[in-house]
Formats: C-alpha cells, structure tokens, sequence
C-alpha cells in the first residue's frame, strides 16, 4: 500500500495542477475567472498615417457578477491597415483595465483595426482612420449623444487649439439645437458641409457648456467640437435635438440663406423704443448678398441689420413696396463676419405671428 502511493503521488500532483490551470482559464490569473470584457476607452480615432494614436485603446474585464478582475492577461492585436503596437501582451490593473502600449498606424491612408481579447470572449474591435485630422470627420446622428476626446493627435488650429470633426445630416427645415459639455471651456462651432461657418459659442450659461441654436434647411452640416483656450486636451459629449420654441428673449439665432420660419413677436422679445423684434445672425462673405423678407397681417413689419448692437444700422425696409404692410431688404457688406437681422415691428407694443425667409 506505501509503495501504491508513493507511485501514484506525482501523477496526483500533476492532475492538479491541470486541474488548478482549468479553473483559472487562460483569460485570467489566479482566482475569479474573466466573465466580460468591454471597451474602456473610445473604439474610434484619427491619427495622420504613419503616427501613434494618442487615445490607447483600453478595456475592461469583469467577473460573472460584473465586478473588475485584476490580473487578467489580454492580447491587442493589429488586424487591419498595418501597423504596430507595443505592449500587446497587457495585463488588467485593480480596476479591471489593461491597457495597450501604443498603437502605430501604417503608413497608408485608410482604415486601421486593433482588437483585444482574453480567453474565449468575443473580441473588442478598435478603429483609426489614418488620415489628415483636419480632413476627417466622424458622424453624428441627430437627436444622439457623441462621445468624444480632444487629444494631441486631432487637427489643430492656428490659434493651438484642438477640433474633432463631425457630419450631421439634417433631415428637414426647421430649429434645431447642438450642444457640446465637457470639464474644460467649451468651443462649439457649426458649419456648412464646404466649411463655412453658420454659427459659434463659448459659454452658455457656464464656461463648460456650447449650445448653438440655429434655423436651418435640410442637408449636411459639419460641427467643430473645440475648447476655447489652446492646447487643451480632455473628454466631451456632443448631442443634438430638434426644438419648436419660438424664438425669444433677445437670445442668439443663427440662420443660413435659403430658411422660412414662423415666429411671433411676443412681450419676451428684444425691446427697441417700445417695438419688440427677434435677432437673427448670419455670416456674409464679403460681397455676399443676402435678402431677408418679413410678412405679416398681425403687426406692421420692419427690418433692420446691423453687425452690432450698439453699432448703427446698416440697412432698413419698413414696406416691400411702399405701400405694403411686408418688409424686404438686400443687404451685401464689404467685409465678412457675422450681421444681425432685426424683425420687429414698426410701431410700438405690437404682437403678433409672422414669417421670415432669407435668401
């Protein structure tokens, strides 16, 4: 019987150590066993071809009652556009997180994937655009929430700053707002699809928050999400929506050539002697005509445009032709920026609907 056991004691010892590496898996190091894995960071970038993204590709890994598991050996691997990484062989910190080296794009334009796996788990999927980040924009679906990272690696402005990109296609005429939050001072800016800009903010209502409000016809439109101060880096959210507020209390429009909207002149608006009127601002090139028409059969039109408010204006139309109660004017100004277009009425303490066109 001692002689039995003794033959038998190193082939117990090795079916437990088989035993103890079953358990374990290869998803995870000694102890609780990998359940999950997600990404930790952003799944999309930019970089310019040939350079190292600035985001590192992260995830996360967790047991079966979601709790992060340290010690966790995950494996990032380039499976598309040929690049590089280093450190590809992470190991996941007290939080769960393992985290890739670097990553290198290669050196040809085009898309570039990097995946992360641990054990038998489906594979977290990474995308870098190699391309010129000021050429590039990602894409934002209206009414959505785009989750973003201003970092070393985006396109960066004359004045230092950093800009991610984004293409919003807008369905059909009308209000719609675009808002940009962040733990930094916010910088949003609104443009058309060939980079001309429609609209700007800095502060609304506090140092971290852009909100551009705008009356715009269907089609494409490009939004630039930057930071007010130069070389700042950092996350931010983007989000979107459609509004049917009237327009009121003196607050910041922009508009585009080629909109008709229904307003209405109520007590809340922008008072001048008495008349309330709404302000609208447009960007003109300089040379750039523009017609704005004011209709109404509830109040006496009249419009007026100005590039400040305390400056004087510039042009003014209180009859189309003479006679009618409408209001038209053509404005074309000498040097580009942004001009207010004034609708109000000609008399004061009138209320009542009307409708705006630009062309």
């Amino acid at each position: 019987m001692m002689k039995l056991l003794r033959d038998l004691s190193p082939q117990l010892a090795l079916a437990g150590i088989v035993a103890l590496q079953l358990s374990c898996g290869d998803s995870s190091g000694p102890g609780r066993a990998a359940s999950s894995i997600a990404a930790n960071s952003p799944t999309a970038t930019v970089a310019a071809p040939g350079t190292q993204v600035s985001e590192l590709p992260s995830v996360i890994v967790r047991d079966e009652s979601g709790n992060p598991i340290s010690g966790v050996h995950v494996t990032f691997a380039v499976t598309g556009g040929g690049g590089s990484v280093t450190g590809a062989n992470a190991t996941s910190d007290a939080s769960g997180v393992a985290t890739v080296g670097s990553w290198t794009l290669g050196a040809t334009a085009g898309t570039n994937t990097l995946t992360a796996t641990t054990g038998s788990l489906p594979a977290i999927t990474f995308t870098a655009e190699g391309t010129d980040p000021c050429g590039f924009a990602a894409a934002h679906t209206l009414g959505s929430t785009s989750n973003g990272q201003l970092s070393a690696s985006d396109c960066r402005l004359s004045d230092g700053s950093f800009v991610d990109f984004y293409n919003v296609s807008i369905p059909s005429a009308g209000t719609y707002l675009f808002t940009q939050t962040a733990n930094f001072d916010t910088y949003l800016a609104l443009l058309s699809s060939g980079a001309i800009v429609i609209g700007v903010n800095d502060d609304f209502g506090a140092a971290n928050v852009s909100t551009i409000k705008a009356l715009l016809p269907a089609g494409n439109f490009l939004l630039g999400a930057n930071s007010y101060d130069p070389n700042v880096t950092g996350a931010y959210t983007l989000n979107s929506s459609s509004s049917t507020a009237q327009v009121s209390n003196c607050e910041d429009v922009f508009v585009v050539p080629g909109i008709t909207t229904a307003q209405a002149l109520q007590t809340s608006d922008c008072n001048t002697s008495g008349a309330y009127g709404d302000e609208y601002l447009i960007f003109l090139q300089s040379g750039q005509s523009m017609t704005a028409t004011m209709s109404s059969s509830a109040v006496d039109s009249y419009l007026e445009i100005y590039n400040d408010p305390t400056a004087p204006v510039l042009a003014s139309n209180d009859s189309v032709d003479g006679t009618s109660p409408d209001a038209s004017l053509t404005f074309a100004p000498t040097t580009a920026g942004f001009y207010v277009i004034r609708a109000r009425s000609a008399g004061a303490g009138a209320t009542g609907a009307y409708t705006l066109t630009i062309q």
